[in-house]
């Protein structure tokens, strides 16, 4: 009868991310940056296949992104945004590193984005009922004001 000498093997505890798990990441980083979006191509407005490309290479990740801008933001500063919010979300959400985030502009859009309850083009809505007009007063206050 033969003995066989039990040695533990060495196991370290592992966590492991599903292929997706990355993009998602990236897709809710890009979303949370006002006037970006994941380019959608011109054909229709479903998500194309390679507009996030993510590379992993043992704990370290490459990504590239596809997006589209609004008309009225400098590419440079909002590439930079997204570059920055893609590095953080990734890594603190995984525990990779992140060696490169490639920013692709392949669109721009022009829709009219509301850009906090505001219209775009710096004019307000105002109402008879004593809304915002724009100063930070309302219009019966400076009814008021202008009879002095």
């Amino acid at each position: 009868m033969r003995l066989k000498k039990f040695r533990p093997k060495e196991s370290r505890d592992k966590l492991v991310y599903g292929d997706g798990i990355v993009e998602g990441i990236v897709l809710l980083a890009v979303a949370e940056i006002p006037y970006a979006e994941i380019y959608r191509g011109v054909i229709g407005k479903r998500l194309p296949e390679n507009a996030v490309k993510v590379v992993i290479d043992k704990s370290n990740v490459s990504i590239d992104v596809e997006v589209s801008i609004h008309f009225s933001q400098s590419v440079s500063d909002m590439a930079f945004k997204i570059q920055e919010a893609v590095k953080y979300n990734v890594e603190s959400m995984t525990d990779y590193s992140v060696i490169s985030v490639n920013v692709i502009v392949k669109g721009v859009t022009f829709e009219d984005v509301p850009v906090n309850g505001h219209e775009q083009n710096g004019e307000d809505k105002q109402n008879s009922d004593g809304a915002e007009n724009g100063n930070g007063k309302t219009d019966k206050a400076d009814e008021k004001g202008s009879n002095k």
